[in-house]
């Protein structure tokens, strides 16, 4: 059997340059794409049992939440916006 020694690190790399552009730019626009290229980047790297994808998949949730919570627009979105003021 042929293991895939880079499943879910392109992915994954690409769900952290979403999250990076959400946090300094339109998080409503990025931070979206970066969860779901996230999510992918996840389950690719759990499956194939790749320790470096699923480290890069952990850096790119961790950039998601953090450009989720300094989204305002976002934030408001999820009823969350009283909360954070």
């Amino acid at each position: 059997m042929i293991e895939k020694t880079n499943s879910g690190m392109v992915a994954g790399i690409i769900a952290c340059v979403l999250a990076v552009l959400g946090i300094l730019f339109l998080g409503v626009i990025f931070i979206p794409l970066a969860a779901i290229v996230a999510i992918f980047a996840t389950v690719t790297a759990v499956k194939n049992k790749n320790i470096a994808g699923i480290g890069v998949s952990v850096l790119a949730w961790i950039l998601t939440i953090i450009g989720l919570f300094t989204s305002p627009l976002l934030l408001g979105m999820l009823g969350l916006g009283l909360s954070a003021s």
